[in-house]
């Protein structure tokens, strides 16, 4: 599946493959239960307006989704569900109806774009969350250590990110959101050896660990899966984000089928049968967790035109 090749509706909602997008803002909301079909689509409608060199995407929850357009519905499409781990890790669930990926190279103007998108939905929804992100030059996290490497290059990101032909929602992608706080005052005082044990990665040159010196208990290991030998990717959009006393990561992925992000999820947590845990958890806590579905463009166009 090619960019080139895919017909007019399996185009993805625009901003997927715009890379790097060094400011990015987050809005997750519930819709109110008052508030109609019609008057909630009306308002996606505003909200989604394009403004210059910004991206404003929308994702739904599995109950919006339903709630919105019962005629059709995602195979995986669920709501996050709180995941337990073996080793006393816990991922806990907020989905909420919702979620605006707003982002763009420049700040002001993702800045703009959020405004305009609250505007547009404060009288049929309640945003519960509101956080802003940013990409340095190297694309590196808060712990130093670069982020999103592994991630599928050229026409592969279609592979990962999008629903194949055929399938329910083809074009759209399945979308998983978390937002984890670091604890970088633990995490600073290991050494750069013990750091690069946690990640998997040598810090300064970004190179993966390889045989007996990549631990399984690093993030690289819990989170490089391959089922009957085909490689679990997913197409990850996080940010850091924060200031001096709360500051982490928003972990964004997206996925041709939830299966890819919830294996990952178990193997972090240590349920995956051979017992490891991510010890990356030892040094970052996640507070939020959801699943999302965004359409493809002209789903979402057909769903908020037909109201």
């Amino acid at each position: 599946m090619s960019s080139s090749t895919h017909s007019q509706s399996l185009i993805p909602q625009p901003g997927l493959l715009a890379e790097p997008g060094r400011s990015a803002h987050y809005l997750e909301m519930n819709l109110h239960p008052d508030a109609d079909a019609a008057e909630i689509c009306a308002a996606l409608d505003r909200a989604r307006q394009s403004r210059p060199e910004v991206y404003i995407a929308v994702a739904f929850g599995a109950d919006a989704w339903q709630r919105l357009q019962p005629a059709w519905h995602p195979v995986d499409l669920q709501s996050f569900g709180e995941l337990r781990g073996n080793n006393s890790y816990t991922m806990p669930a907020t989905q909420r109806d919702v979620f605006f990926w707003i982002h763009g190279e420049d700040q002001g103007e993702v800045m703009n774009a959020v405004l305009q998108v609250h505007e547009a939905m404060r009288d049929v929804a309640a945003t519960l969350l509101d956080l802003n992100g940013f990409k340095n030059r190297e694309a590196r996290d808060l712990t130093g250590f670069v982020d999103g490497t592994a991630n599928p290059k050229g026409d592969k990101r279609l592979d990962a990110a999008v629903i194949p032909e055929g399938e329910t929602g083809a074009g759209g992608s399945y979308v998983f959101s978390q937002k984890w706080r670091h604890h970088l005052q633990a995490f600073n005082q290991l050494s750069v050896h013990e750091q690069e044990q946690v990640i998997g990665r040598t810090k300064q040159d970004n190179v993966e660990l390889e045989g007996d010196a990549m631990p399984p208990t690093s993030h690289v290991s819990r989170t490089d899966v391959k089922i009957d030998g085909v490689g679990q990717k997913i197409y990850r959009r996080s940010t850091p984000y924060g200031g001096a006393e709360e500051h982490g990561l928003y972990f964004l992925a997206f996925a041709c089928n939830l299966r890819r992000i919830s294996v990952q999820l178990e193997r972090m947590l240590g349920n995956s049968g051979d017992g490891y845990s991510d010890h990356l958890m030892k040094y970052s806590t996640a507070l939020t967790g959801a699943y999302w579905f965004m359409p493809s463009q002209s789903d979402l166009n057909a769903l908020l035109i037909r109201r």
